[in-house]
């Protein structure tokens, strides 16, 4: 249950902190004191959206927390599945940025948003102002249904079923679509395969041919210089006669003073290094022609291989992998057959699996169906709604949801002796405020939750029939905690728990107090 309530930054609160106790806790004051910002608080603790416009104004953060005490089974079971330490109660801490970007902490432990709504759906139901409104739409009828019945392992069971075929259905599409596609340009991609494989080029070939071509193109200038080179190095008068002669005189110069030495190594070098020069002089002048192909074959195949790569991606590694991805899609094309064939074979026996789960969910629905159509009227007797006959009428839909194969629809009469018709055509705000607590009491048979929480659900009725409403919420309360917040006293009499709710305001500053009412101010209330 919701034992403590802190909140700061949200609104016109400051700073607020909530004691409420087991059973029926009422929460009264005037319009406009923050009734309602409570409720908004509590419903961030469960998951929903922060509204940027609820943090309060000049303030850089809003935060809320909770102490949450004897949890149900189900809470347990997801905080021990997201391995978050507990004993017999857990602290949940939610604190938004300006931003709206969110920090949630479940007894200091770090979660995501989605952890924190999973666990929150068991631990507070929360029936907003205008939620009641939400019954006269089918879905919603559904939902109140399923809460009712006990079958969540059928519903799981069936929507698994469902999305594994979803899933399977999309996989089968994206085939599809990829082998049309395939067979659609089979013939292109043949023709580009042939284009390629005739070519066949090599990883750097074509830079290896440009060098070729361009020493072709260039011989006579290159065979002119390399004469020149030869000569200047070589010739009579050239820089090796030179050399020799250097060294001849060094030999002189060492046999007076054989400091010189070093000199003469190094002159030495010279020439070992020029003999070097002479044999690649004489390589490149060997050299023939005819160890090249032709010029006209060189070009030709540069040519080619560079119509390949303005084609196919710019060079020759993007050529070879386009090579390889076309090898890969044509060799598909039989293997996509077989895998088409299987998958298809796949969601075909899964659809007859749905819709045996399905009919087995409506049966069970039925069941359910048949309780609800005796037990609502009672409820709503007590509420002053006598006469009523209920009744949920399905009708088969034209292919399987994910909701089920069957759609559900309330159908009311309030009147004796008229026919049921739709909710939304029948009922006044007052009855459909009271047929939303005849659910809730309902579902309470079976909690869920730990904590009920109502805003405002008496809206719309009055005298001796909020008597019997607050009476009911009592009785709710003897099996799961309920907070509610109320303007009518014949509800407020029946509290556990009564908090009153104040606007103060001080040199144009509001804030907000609670105070836990005795009896005597209770009446006063």
């Amino acid at each position: 249950m919701l034992s403590e309530l802190s909140i700061k930054n949200i609104a016109i609160i400051e700073n607020l902190n909530i004691d409420f106790s087991r059973g029926f806790n009422v929460l009264t004051g005037e319009t406009g004191t923050g009734k309602s910002i409570i409720v908004n608080s509590v419903n961030l603790l469960i998951g929903e959206r922060f509204d940027k416009t609820m943090l309060k104004e000049g303030e850089s953060f809003a935060e809320v927390s909770a102490l949450f005490s004897d949890l149900n089974d189900m809470s347990k079971k997801i905080l021990s599945a997201h391995d978050i330490d507990f004993d017999k109660e857990i602290i949940i801490r939610r604190r938004v940025n300006r931003k709206g970007v969110s920090k949630v902490y479940i007894n200091d432990t770090p979660v995501t948003m989605k952890i924190l709504k999973e666990l929150g759906k068991y631990l507070v139901d929360l029936h907003g102002q205008h939620e009641h409104q939400s019954l006269f739409y089918p879905e919603r009828q559904r939902e109140l249904l399923d809460r009712y019945g006990e079958y969540e392992d059928s519903i799981n069971y069936y929507e698994n079923i469902f999305d594994e075929i979803s899933v399977k259905r999309a996989k089968l599409k994206d085939m599809t679509e990829e082998l049309s596609n395939i067979l659609q340009n089979r013939d292109l991609y043949e023709f580009h395969l042939k284009e390629i494989e005739k070519v066949s080029p090599k990883i750097g070939e074509d830079e290896e041919l440009e060098k070729i071509e361009n020493f072709i193109k260039n011989r006579v200038e290159i065979n002119s210089y390399i004469e020149s080179v030869n000569n200047s190095l070589f010739g009579q008068q050239g820089a090796e006669e030179k050399v020799w002669s250097a060294i001849e005189s060094l030999n002189k110069l060492v046999s007076i003073d054989s400091k010189f030495a070093d000199m003469k190594d190094v002159i030495e070098e010279i020439t070992f290094r020029l003999e070097d020069l002479k044999d690649k002089i004489k390589e490149y002048s060997l050299m023939d022609d005819e160890e090249f192909p032709p010029i006209d074959e060189i070009e030709a195949r540069i040519s080619d291989i560079n119509g390949l790569k303005k084609k196919y991606g710019g060079s020759i590694e993007s050529v070879l992998r386009y090579r390889d991805d076309l090898v890969e899609k044509l060799g598909s094309i039989d293997i996509d057959d077989a895998d088409l064939l299987k998958l298809q074979n796949e969601i075909k026996e899964l659809e007859l699996k749905l819709l045996n789960a399905g009919e087995e969910l409506h049966k069970e629905r039925v069941a359910a169906i048949r309780k609800i159509e005796e037990k609502i009227p009672k409820v709503l007797s007590t509420l002053k709604m006598k006469g009523v006959r209920f009744k949920v009428n399905y009708e088969k839909l034209k292919s399987p949801e994910r909701t089920g194969l069957y759609s559900y629809e309330f159908y009311i009469s309030t009147n004796p002796g008229e026919t049921p018709k739709p909710l939304n055509k029948v009922a006044s705000g007052g009855e459909i405020s009271r047929i939303m607590l005849a659910f809730k009491s309902l579902i309470n048979e079976k909690p869920m939750v730990d904590t009920i929480v109502f805003d405002e659900i008496d809206t719309g009725i009055g005298g001796d029939t909020g008597y019997r409403v607050g009476k009911l919420m009592k009785e709710i309360a003897s099996g799961t905690q309920v907070i509610t917040i109320t303007h009518l006293p014949q509800v407020s009499i029946f509290a556990n728990n009564h908090i009153r709710i104040e606007k103060l305001s001080d040199d144009g500053k509001a804030t907000v107090t609670v105070k836990a009412l005795n009896e005597m101010e209770r009446v006063e209330e």
